[in-house]
């Protein structure tokens, strides 16, 4: 009762909460299963049985708890994102769009459910440089930055999910983690897969990893470029690891929110946009199952009700993109009161009746939501008009800084998503019909000093160092692939020697700069040269052979930095310190909490006896002058006694009052056993003057023992709850 109680009056967002709730159960089942049956089956119950019962119950509690945070380690995560998309709740700090490892990164998760309330996050993940401007002007041109797509939802959980099915699949999705410092990885395929060539081009940019996942990407619109990166020795106490990134984008995007603009330049370069879209033409000649799959509605009844929403708001628009402005437009329109129709929370609650669908509530009754919210509804509106979209992941970019242009900061409250919109010709485009937020948009936290881009990487190689001159600070370095002016040849004879000029070169291993006394040959690294003499030199083919290349270069190549890496044996040995540090921590970490449980349960267990006492009193006070109130003194004063130790055993109330009690302390049990025993078998009820008299008796009598007893003897007579067990066994 006590478990159903709890869950009833609370909201279970942690795997911490379930626990507690579920504790009585848990300890009732302990008492059920367990100690009440052995209990009953002992008719003898000398100390030698409570000696075994105690052992037994200890035994089953160390038992019970090894096994309880056994199940909590390895679970605990399970859990917890079960509980979170159950409950749709989030707690303070906690993006609803991210997840958090035990390193303290953030990556984006590969769902959104539709919550019914969301935390926010202030800490900043990353930087960028995005080297995106408006035509002839030094006016940065902010584009929002692409993870992944959702394009499937879930109508029994209303959660957002990505689907590696998606037709003409556009997404590049490199693991950066695992790409060798300054080596490539690019794929063209990606801006095929756009299917739009129209008034595209390449916009660079670069990223510095605070608190991002060293595994994810991000590049604007289409990424399909991806290039590891050193950290300015400067700025690596800030920024842990860094990348380059190319992304395929329309001249048309923006990161502006195209109904939030207030710049004039801006305004005329969005109804430019608008113009060139209304020329793009209909679907007509789109691949079918292209259309199929973008314009897949769920086939749930309620869904035509926003067929028909969108119908009306979208009546008077002829063209694709005039629609996604009538829905944006919408979005933005005023209720009877001129008040703004929808607004952004954090908290958009719950519908009232239950079970009802949240995407439903926030389009038809509240409209309060957050941007999964608004992404999902423009989605199915789209959708429902024939319009190919899918909803966007990734971050959303506010350009704060007049300082530092092109460069953008990015906090985990910038998680976002959005709606992207295919147009013939044209390719995907990004569309943002949330409202404004300005929490969102104005991060508390001023943007701090950008780093040191890093001149360009002209040349690359890495292999092993065959040979080191300390004298002239040269090294010989074994190698079957180089990459030049960021292409990768290969050595098509096998590996080659390239001796290199290392005197002004930064050594470093594992970010430590290091001595060139300090390599030894057979170790693994990379070179980096961004030496203008080498830039300069011919230009090579994607396919040439790698010895061809190195042919143009001088004899003694001139390196700027040198990249050593850690040996297997090196790896190893910190693997083994951090896996004996981590149990060592684990272990200590599961003795802790089993002594903090074991603590709580006797404390609770040598506690049971006064809390049996006062639970007696508080009733005999609650019922006053009544019988029920002389039942309780009863139970209550007989409970006292035999935790005393002065037990009844085979004798009536009145004999044990008369024979044992009595006489022992020189008090007036057996005046008080009487007019209980009336109240309890006579058939006339008890006079209020008899219960007036019991509890004057009740109290003297219990001073009276008091009295006789050293508070040092009740005070350990209070500390055997076994003893209260037996009371209730009698």
């Amino acid at each position: 009762m006590m478990s159903i109680m709890l869950i009833a009056s609370q909201k279970i967002d942690t795997f911490s909460q379930l626990v507690f709730i579920l504790l009585p159960v848990v300890l009732y089942s302990l008492y059920l299963i367990f100690a009440a049956e052995q209990i009953y089956n002992y008719k003898d119950k000398s100390q030698r049985f409570w000696w075994f019962m105690t052992r037994r119950i200890v035994v089953f509690l160390l038992l019970v708890s090894g096994l309880s945070l056994l199940v909590a380690k390895n679970m605990k995560s399970n859990f917890e994102e079960a509980i979170a998309q159950a409950g749709g709740a989030g707690k303070e700090g906690e993006n609803g769009m991210l997840k958090k490892d035990k390193n303290g990164d953030f990556d984006l998760k590969d769902y959104s459910q539709l919550r019914s309330n969301q935390g926010r996050s202030n800490e900043l993940l990353f930087a960028a440089h995005i080297d995106n401007f408006f035509p002839n002007s030094d006016i940065p041109n902010p584009l929002y930055l692409t993870a992944f797509y959702y394009t499937k939802f879930d109508t029994s959980t209303e959660t957002f999910e990505r689907d590696i099915k998606i037709p003409k699949n556009d997404l590049f999705e490199p693991n950066v983690a695992k790409i060798a410092l300054f080596n490539t990885q690019i794929d063209s395929s990606v801006m095929r897969n756009g299917m739009g060539d129209k008034a595209r081009r390449v916009v660079d940019i670069e990223i510095y990893s605070k608190k991002l996942s060293p595994e994810t990407y991000l590049a604007p619109n289409i990424g399909f470029f991806v290039q590891p990166i050193a950290v300015e020795k400067d700025f690596r106490s800030e920024f842990r690891s860094a990348f380059r990134a190319k992304g395929y984008v329309s001249e048309l995007n923006s990161a502006y929110f195209i109904y939030n603009a207030k710049d004039p330049q801006i305004k005329l370069f969005q109804e430019q946009r608008f113009d060139v879209l209304r020329k793009a033409g209909g679907y007509d000649k789109v691949d079918k199952k292209f259309m199929a799959y973008y314009t897949q509605m769920p086939t749930d009844a309620k869904f035509r009700r926003i067929g028909v929403l969108a119908n009306q708001i979208a009546a008077n628009a002829k063209t694709p993109v005039d629609k996604v402005i009538a829905l944006r437009d919408y979005f933005l329109s005023k209720d009877d009161d001129g008040k703004p129709l929808f607004s952004y929370t954090d908290n958009p609650g719950v519908p009232d009746i239950p079970s009802a669908s949240k995407l439903m509530y926030f389009l038809f009754d509240n409209h309060k939501g957050y941007c999964a919210y608004y992404a999902g509804a423009t989605l199915f509106m789209l959708r429902s008009l024939g319009i190919p979209s899918r909803i966007t992941v990734g971050f959303m970019t506010v350009d704060r800084s007049d300082k530092n242009k092109g460069w953008y900061w990015y906090y985990a409250d910038q998680a976002h998503a959005w709606v992207q919109v295919y147009f013939p010709g044209y390719g995907w485009m990004d569309f943002d019909t949330t409202v404004g937020n300005d929490d969102a948009q104005e991060s508390p936290k001023p943007d701090g000093t950008p780093p040191m881009q890093p001149p360009h990487a002209w040349f690359v190689s890495e292999g092993e160092i065959v040979s080191i001159d300390t004298l002239k600070k040269t090294l010989k370095l074994k190698t079957s692939k180089i990459l030049y002016h960021d292409k990768e040849h290969l050595a098509s004879g096998g590996a080659t020697s390239l001796l290199l000029d290392v005197r002004i070169a930064n050594i470093q291993k594992d970010s430590a700069e290091i001595a060139i006394t300090d390599l030894k040959i057979g170790d693994s690294a990379t070179a980096v040269s961004y030496a203008e003499s080498i830039k300069k030199l011919q230009n090579s083919n994607a396919n040439q052979d790698a010895q061809m290349v190195l042919k143009m270069m001088p004899s003694v190549l001139p390196i700027d930095d040198v990249y050593v890496k850690k040996t297997k044996e090196e790896l190893q040995k910190e693997k083994a310190i951090k896996l004996s540090k981590k149990d060592a921590n684990s272990w200590k970490g599961v003795f802790i909490k089993i002594g903090v449980v074991l603590s709580m349960v006797l404390l609770l267990f040598f506690l049971l006896p006064t809390i049996i006492w006062y639970y007696y009193k508080f009733m005999a006070k609650r019922h006053g002058n009544t019988a029920q109130a002389a039942y309780w003194q009863y139970r209550g004063m007989s409970f006292y006694l035999h935790q005393l130790g002065y037990f009844r055993g085979a004798n009536t109330p009145l004999q044990y009052a008369q024979k044992i009690i009595d006489p022992q302390f020189g008090s007036q049990f057996a005046a008080f056993i009487l007019p209980y025993l009336k109240a309890k078998y006579a058939a006339a009820p008890i006079a209020p003057v008899e219960l007036r008299q019991m509890e004057q008796l009740f109290s003297q009598n219990l001073h009276t023992i008091k009295a006789k007893l050293p508070l040092k003897i009740r005070l350990g007579a209070f500390l055997r709850p076994l003893r209260s067990v037996g009371f209730f066994n009698n």
